[in-house]
This record gives structure tokens, C-alpha cells and sequence, in this order.
């Protein structure tokens, strides 16, 4: 399991003044980015080193508590299937206050040739990396 945390920020809320839907989809993703650069796979690394890339194929959230702003997560994040071509994740959201778990998440993502934006298969580099988090 990765963990990573976060702080819910004013414009990650609507004008209920609680957590906007799409926001949800930032803190996964900035859980995603946290566990790549832990593998030595910054965002500058992949988009400019690596000929391939990957891309969200599927996203899907549930909303289970309400955020705030201030409000500090925790997002434990677990890699649930690695295939030929692609890789899913799954992500629980708690608000750090109270141990509550306000949220889960999964994603999908299908590895491109950066060049011909094109399926491939799974770099060995990238299958590692994401095995340390298998569930």
C-alpha cells in the first residue's frame, strides 16, 4: 500500500462549501504522481526521457463524507490488477481528524508509445515498480 496525504483547499469545494465532486479525481491523481516520484518516475522523467506513457482509461468515485476546506486526507492507494497492457488502482480517502473514510476511487490506465500513441506493452521498469503495491 502507498499512502499520501493532502489538504482539501478552498477551490476544491463548491458553494455548499463542501468538497466539489471533481476534486476527488485531483487528490487520486496527486496520489498517483506521489507514488510515481517515490519510483523515480517524475512527470518531467515521463514526458520527456520515456518513449512510453500511460493513460486513464476508466475513473470512478464514491463520495461516502463530507470535506472541508483545512480539512487534512489520507489516501491509501493499492494497485489491484497489472495486465499485458494496462493497470488499475484502488484508493480509500479518509479525513485525517477523524479516521473517517469519506471516499473511494479506481482507476484504469492503458500504456501508449509516446510516438505513435499507440497500445504497448508494460515497460519491465514500470511492472516492478507497481508490483511493491500489488494487493
Amino acid at each position: 500500500m502507498f499512502i499520501s496525504t493532502n489538504t482539501v483547499r478552498m477551490y476544491d469545494t463548491d458553494t455548499a462549501q463542501i468538497l466539489f465532486f471533481g476534486s476527488q479525481f485531483r487528490f487520486i491523481n496527486d496520489a498517483l504522481e506521489d507514488l510515481l516520484a517515490g519510483e523515480g518516475l517524475t512527470m518531467n522523467y515521463l514526458f520527456t526521457e520515456c518513449d512510453f506513457g500511460f493513460v486513464v482509461r476508466h475513473a470512478e468515485s464514491d463520495y461516502l463524507g463530507p470535506l472541508h476546506v483545512g480539512d487534512k486526507i489520507r489516501v491509501e492507494m493499492t494497485v489491484t490488477h497489472i495486465g499485458t497492457t494496462s493497470f488499475e488502482f484502488a484508493y480509500k480517502i479518509f479525513k485525517q481528524a477523524t479516521n473517517q473514510l469519506v471516499g473511494t476511487s479506481k482507476s484504469a490506465h492503458v500504456v501508449i508509445d509516446r510516438k505513435t500513441h499507440t497500445k504497448r506493452s508494460i515497460p519491465d521498469s514500470l511492472k516492478a515498480s507497481l508490483t511493491k503495491y500489488l494487493a
